[in-house]
């Protein structure tokens, strides 16, 4: 099936990329990876599916001293509508969740869980072309945290294919498989360039 094939390509590429990394010796031995930077959504605005609206710019020029009003850094996670951006110039938006129904030929859903989807944005304010087929997503759910698989089929869950170039951006449906009794989905956002922590997003359901 097309999205089973999808999801298989997906891992390997990943999976050849680690082994490349770690076979160079490792990227994030030379430094401590970067933290993205949050600028926190407009106070009122719907987010629940949509892309999100007016992102501020994300690095300070002088290389992050002081960051931009609405900006911050913490270890806490984001919530639906905020924007991790990174010093390349990329930020990315998770939107709220919302039911989802799988089809009938879905990967991913259990009978009895609910699915639930989201948008992700990404936007490249840098000057330079992004490689964005790497990205993955995966989310926890509840308040113990199962995994929650993500749902593949005709409609959703390709992800994210090739170079993002500079003033562009790329928007990406995800959908996540969650007990029925689940409250909250906790959604990270993985670059798999090795030199960035991922971006999570807790979002309620």
């Amino acid at each position: 099936m097309p999205a089973q094939q999808s999801r298989t390509a997906r891992k390997r590429l990943i999976a050849a990329a680690a082994v490349a990394v770690l076979a160079a010796g490792g990227m994030t031995a030379c430094g401590a990876a970067e933290e993205p930077t949050v600028t926190k959504a407009s106070s009122g605005g719907d987010t629940k599916g949509q892309d999100s609206k007016g992102a501020e710019d994300a690095e300070d020029s002088e290389g992050g001293k002081g960051a931009e009003a609405g900006q911050e850094r913490g270890d806490g996670p984001l919530s639906a509508g905020d924007t991790a951006s990174y010093s390349s110039g990329l930020k990315i938006t998770v939107s709220e969740a919302s039911s989802y129904t799988p089809g009938e030929y879905a990967l991913g859903h259990t009978e009895g869980n609910k699915a639930h989807q989201i948008t992700v944005t990404l936007e490249n304010t840098g000057d330079k072309k992004t490689d964005i087929g790497l990205i993955a997503l995966s989310a926890r759910a509840g308040e113990n945290g199962v995994e929650a698989e993500q749902v593949f089929d005709d409609e959703i869950g390709s992800g994210f294919e090739g170079n993002l170039l500079p003033g562009k951006k790329a928007t990406a449906r995800f959908a996540f498989d969650a007990p029925a009794s689940a409250g909250n989905l906790d959604v990270e956002v993985d670059l798999l360039d090795f030199t960035t922590e991922p971006a999570q997003w807790s979002l309620k359901l």
